[in-house]
């Protein structure tokens, strides 16, 4: 392969001898090392090193073959020797062929492992059937080896500077492989097969795990010769499309829409019309059409956009139905532009609400409140109870404190707005802010009790910080 510098990671040279089979000598160097792997058909036949720590002495000792006096007299015990540091041990009734043997296969290991973690030197590969004593010829399989070295102190920086835009494919697993998957293995695999034409990055993301993890499993794979890489094909019209449709998922989610503004048609707008405009929709946001996207979570946001958009055709391509639906709106708002209707139907969402918040139906009364502040905007209470509501919801928390703040600049003089902001932030750990709200609950109403409690357990004890709140911020 000739000689090159390890800016092409000795692991990439293991892959090749793999999936090829290959016979020959790798000699790795460095500004103080050197080590010697020598491969049979693919397998690691033996190893050799020049770094102390891989000698035999050093193995033998460190597992458990020779005791410390006997290391330490290793220089006296080879003095003069023409044997090799095993023969002599065994010739001294020290270790058995058998201990000789486990050691060296021991440290023909630590010696490929190693490779892994370097970052500096050079490396050679000379093809060719190596010259070794039979007693020499191990025959370790490389995959144990990959395992090994990418579960030790492996560096993913290379491999993920230059797949993290590319594309995994999972290909079919090399029978001379198959030993070495497990259940485990296939598991993450299909789920890497999940995603098509997807850069590797998005799919860590996706997958919900720790970055150093997702690469090390990736890389495993792919010096196994089980995953390969690809250019990622980008479709401009696709990802237009689909940044159109999650800008229609967030409208339809955030309000009730209007069918006639849904489909940007008039009132009197033909059935040939509504047809058409249904088809523009379907052409663009059927949930088959974005099946390639890189965000599973699309999929869904296009089969909640789809499904209103059928309801929407539904009604409007019915005669019956679309009159209906006419009538509804003109009995949303009366003939002077005022809505009274809107504001009842908010009273009653209101009511449900507070008897669900009673009962401790925190999600059920969040939904009224949520369509009660949409119909009515102007009341102060409906924006407290909602943030109450959604407080005690950790999900939620974030809607509570804007809806807190909602209430407050609706009615700044509502004591109650302010000692159930500071029970927010008690909550998130941010005692600090917590005790301002409360002060100010105090300052409006200086009988307050509530209020007053709070402030006296504070003023008894250390304020105490969290590192992190729900909120994104670090408490120093």
């Amino acid at each position: 392969m000739g000689k090159k510098v390890i800016e092409t990671p000795v692991p990439i040279v293991f892959k090749q001898i793999l999936h090829k089979r290959i016979s020959g000598e790798l000699v790795v160097e460095g500004d103080d090392f050197k080590k010697k792997m020598y491969f049979i058909s693919g397998n690691l036949a033996f190893a050799k090193t020049s770094v102390m720590q891989e000698r035999i002495g050093e193995i033998l000792f460190k597992i458990g073959k020779i005791n410390q006096e006997q290391f330490l007299n290793i220089n006296d015990i080879v003095k003069n020797q023409k044997n090799k540091l095993g023969e002599i041990l065994i010739d001294m009734n020290i270790l058995s062929q058998e201990d000789l043997l486990f050691a060296l296969l021991y440290q023909a290991r630590a010696i490929a492992t190693s490779v892994f973690s370097l970052s500096k030197g050079e490396w050679d590969f000379i093809k060719g059937e190596p010259n070794l004593p039979d007693d020499s010829k191990f025959g370790i399989e490389l995959p144990g080896i990959i395992s090994e070295g990418i579960s030790s102190s492996f560096n993913c920086a290379y491999y993920q500077n230059r797949l993290k835009d590319m594309a995994p494919a999972v290909g079919a697993i090399p029978n001379l492989i198959n030993e070495h998957i497990s259940n485990e293995d296939i598991v993450f695999l299909n789920k890497i097969k999940a995603f098509s034409n997807v850069p590797s990055c998005k799919i860590a993301q996706q997958l919900k795990l720790q970055t150093n993890s997702f690469w090390k499993k990736i890389i495993y794979y792919y010096l196994l010769n089980i995953i390969s890489f690809m250019e990622v094909t980008v479709n401009k019209e696709l990802d237009k499309n689909i940044e159109e449709l999650i800008t229609l998922f967030n409208t339809l989610k955030k309000s009730k829409v209007n069918y006639y503004e849904l489909f940007k048609i008039k009132n009197n707008a033909s059935f040939d019309d509504i047809k058409m405009v249904y088809f523009k929709f379907a052409k663009k946001f059927h949930p088959d059409r974005v099946a390639e996207a890189s965000d599973p979570d699309i999929k869904d946001k296009a089969n909640y956009v789809f499904g209103t958009i059928n309801k929407a055709y539904e009604i409007l391509s019915n005669v019956d139905k679309r009159k209906e639906y006419d009538m509804q709106l003109i009995n949303g708002v009366d003939e002077n532009g005022n809505t009274e209707n809107l504001i009842e139907k908010a009273k009653i969402l209101y009511r449900k609400a507070i008897t669900l918040h009673k009962q401790a139906k925190f999600w059920e009364a969040t939904n009224f409140l949520e369509e009660a502040v949409r119909l009515d905007n102007t009341k102060a209470s409906y924006f407290l109870l909602l943030a109450t509501c959604q407080m005690n919801i950790v999900s939620l928390r974030r809607a509570a404190q804007k809806n807190f703040e909602k209430s407050i600049e609706l009615d700044p003089w509502n004591a109650d707005s302010m000692i159930r902001m500071g029970m927010l932030f008690e909550m998130e750990q941010l005692p600090q802010r917590a005790e301002g709200f409360f002060r100010k609950a105090l300052s409006i109403n200086p009988d307050n009790t509530v209020a007053k409690k709070k402030l006296e357990a504070y003023n008894k004890k250390a304020k105490k910080t969290s590192k992190f709140s729900f909120f994104g911020k670090k408490n120093k």
